[in-house]
């Protein structure tokens, strides 16, 4: 049995200027966080890329992988595709160094993905937050939760 995965997304870290800001991470077994804890990103923009990299990997072939990339350069999470239902994520830091994160369900994956975009568009639409990459994420949720 693989590791349990969940996207962790702090509604009360939130901010808004011109682009929505908050504290989010990949979470594994409850307590490893991928960068970390407390780090910090431009949410709506990173979610839209990691639906279409997760949509990406239901399908793909077995073997095949897919960066989960952050807004900070060369920080990702990889998923290489082990078979029909699970995927072997990497942490790739600064340094490109690698460290295994574990096997997960890709469907627990897409479900987590789900969750925290619902989470972020209901405080985007409670503090009547309007940006582009917000109406982006609207559709693109959309794609997945068709899978």
């Amino acid at each position: 049995m693989g590791e349990q995965i969940s996207i962790e997304l702090t509604i009360d870290s939130l901010t808004y200027d011109t682009q929505i800001v908050g504290n989010i991470a990949f979470v594994i077994n409850s307590y490893n966080y991928f960068p970390g804890q407390s780090w910090s990103d431009f949410v709506a923009i990173v979610l839209n890329w990691w639906i279409d990299s997760c949509r990406a990997l239901v399908f793909a072939p077995i073997h095949e992988s897919y960066a989960f990339s952050f807004m900070d350069g060369p920080v990702k999470v990889v998923a290489r595709k082990v078979n029909e239902t699970e995927a072997e994520l990497f942490y790739v830091d600064r340094d490109a160094c690698h460290a295994h994160m574990g096997t997960v369900s890709i469907e627990e994956l897409s479900q987590s993905l789900i969750k925290s975009t619902y989470q972020l568009l209901n405080a985007i639409d409670r503090n009547g937050w309007e940006n582009e990459e917000a109406e982006t994420l609207r559709h693109t949720v959309k794609s997945i939760e068709r899978i």
